[in-house]
Protein backbone atom coordinates (compact mmCIF):
# COMPACT_ATOMS: atom_id res chain seq x y z
CA UNK A 1 0.00 0.00 0.00
CA UNK A 2 1.40 3.30 -1.07
CA UNK A 3 0.50 6.61 0.60
CA UNK A 4 0.22 9.64 -1.65
CA UNK A 5 1.02 13.07 -0.47
CA UNK A 6 -1.83 15.53 -0.59
CA UNK A 7 -1.28 18.69 -2.50
CA UNK A 8 -1.62 21.85 -0.40
CA UNK A 9 -3.44 24.81 -1.88
CA UNK A 10 -1.23 27.47 -3.39
CA UNK A 11 -0.25 30.20 -0.87
CA UNK A 12 -1.61 28.38 2.20
CA UNK A 13 1.64 28.76 4.10
CA UNK A 14 1.77 32.51 3.47
CA UNK A 15 -1.88 32.95 4.50
CA UNK A 16 -1.31 31.04 7.74
CA UNK A 17 1.74 33.15 8.57
CA UNK A 18 -0.16 36.35 7.79
CA UNK A 19 -3.02 35.25 10.04
CA UNK A 20 -0.63 34.47 12.90
CA UNK A 21 1.06 37.87 12.48
CA UNK A 22 -2.34 39.57 12.49
CA UNK A 23 -3.35 37.73 15.67
CA UNK A 24 -0.09 38.73 17.39
CA UNK A 25 -0.55 42.34 16.36
CA UNK A 26 -4.12 42.36 17.67
CA UNK A 27 -3.02 40.84 20.99
CA UNK A 28 -0.30 43.50 21.25
CA UNK A 29 -2.87 46.24 20.63
CA UNK A 30 -5.13 44.88 23.37
CA UNK A 31 -2.16 44.64 25.73
CA UNK A 32 -1.09 48.18 24.80
CA UNK A 33 -4.59 49.51 25.47
CA UNK A 34 -4.77 47.87 28.89
CA UNK A 35 -1.29 48.98 29.89
CA UNK A 36 -1.97 52.53 28.69
CA UNK A 37 -5.11 52.63 30.84
CA UNK A 38 -3.17 51.34 33.86
CA UNK A 39 -0.44 53.92 33.20
CA UNK A 40 -3.01 56.72 33.07
CA UNK A 41 -4.58 55.56 36.33
CA UNK A 42 -1.21 55.31 38.04
CA UNK A 43 -0.26 58.77 36.77
CA UNK A 44 -3.47 60.15 38.25
CA UNK A 45 -2.52 58.54 41.57
CA UNK A 46 1.12 59.61 41.35
CA UNK A 47 0.46 63.36 41.27
CA UNK A 48 -1.42 63.52 44.61
CA UNK A 49 1.12 61.12 46.14
CA UNK A 50 3.92 63.50 45.17
CA UNK A 51 1.99 66.43 46.60
CA UNK A 52 1.41 64.51 49.83
CA UNK A 53 5.09 63.54 50.05
CA UNK A 54 6.20 67.13 49.48
CA UNK A 55 3.79 68.35 52.14
CA UNK A 56 5.01 65.73 54.62
CA UNK A 57 8.65 66.45 53.85
CA UNK A 58 8.08 70.11 54.58
CA UNK A 59 5.99 69.47 57.72
CA UNK A 60 8.47 67.00 59.21
CA UNK A 61 11.40 69.39 59.08
CA UNK A 62 13.30 67.23 56.63
CA UNK A 63 13.64 70.19 54.31
CA UNK A 64 15.56 72.20 56.93
CA UNK A 65 17.88 69.29 57.74
CA UNK A 66 18.66 68.54 54.12
CA UNK A 67 19.25 72.21 53.27
CA UNK A 68 21.68 72.36 56.20
CA UNK A 69 23.47 69.31 54.84
CA UNK A 70 23.88 70.97 51.44
CA UNK A 71 25.03 74.28 52.88
CA UNK A 72 27.86 72.79 54.94
CA UNK A 73 28.06 69.12 54.10
CA UNK A 74 31.52 68.40 55.46
CA UNK A 75 30.66 69.47 59.01
CA UNK A 76 27.15 68.14 59.14
CA UNK A 77 27.42 64.75 57.43
CA UNK A 78 30.38 63.82 59.61
CA UNK A 79 28.11 63.95 62.63
CA UNK A 80 26.32 60.69 63.37
CA UNK A 81 23.59 62.49 65.33
CA UNK A 82 22.80 64.68 62.37
CA UNK A 83 22.47 61.70 60.03
CA UNK A 84 20.17 59.98 62.53
CA UNK A 85 18.06 63.15 62.85
CA UNK A 86 17.87 63.36 59.09
CA UNK A 87 16.67 59.76 58.82
CA UNK A 88 14.18 60.19 61.68
CA UNK A 89 12.65 63.29 60.11
CA UNK A 90 12.11 61.54 56.77
CA UNK A 91 8.38 60.76 56.37
CA UNK A 92 8.73 57.11 55.47
CA UNK A 93 5.04 56.51 54.75
CA UNK A 94 4.93 59.29 52.16
CA UNK A 95 8.14 58.07 50.52
CA UNK A 96 6.86 54.50 50.54
CA UNK A 97 3.62 55.64 48.90
CA UNK A 98 5.50 57.46 46.13
CA UNK A 99 7.76 54.46 45.50
CA UNK A 100 4.80 52.06 45.59
CA UNK A 101 3.17 54.04 42.79
CA UNK A 102 6.32 54.95 40.85
CA UNK A 103 7.56 51.39 40.39
CA UNK A 104 4.37 50.00 38.81
CA UNK A 105 4.03 53.20 36.78
CA UNK A 106 7.50 52.78 35.33
CA UNK A 107 6.89 49.10 34.67
CA UNK A 108 3.57 49.73 32.93
CA UNK A 109 5.03 52.51 30.79
CA UNK A 110 7.93 50.27 29.78
CA UNK A 111 5.61 47.39 28.92
CA UNK A 112 3.20 49.71 27.08
CA UNK A 113 6.08 51.03 24.98
CA UNK A 114 7.10 47.48 24.07
CA UNK A 115 3.51 46.48 23.28
CA UNK A 116 3.01 49.66 21.25
CA UNK A 117 6.07 48.86 19.21
CA UNK A 118 4.67 45.42 18.40
CA UNK A 119 1.16 46.71 17.86
CA UNK A 120 1.76 49.64 15.56
CA UNK A 121 4.97 48.90 13.70
CA UNK A 122 4.70 46.49 10.82
CA UNK A 123 7.67 44.54 9.57
CA UNK A 124 7.78 43.74 5.93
Amino acid sequence: MKIHRAQLPEGLYERVLARVAHARQRAARVQFSLLAAVSCLLTLLFVPALQYAAQELYASGFYEYISLAFSDGSLVLGSREFVLSLVESLPSLAVLLVVAIAVPLGWSLWRAARAGKSAFLTYA
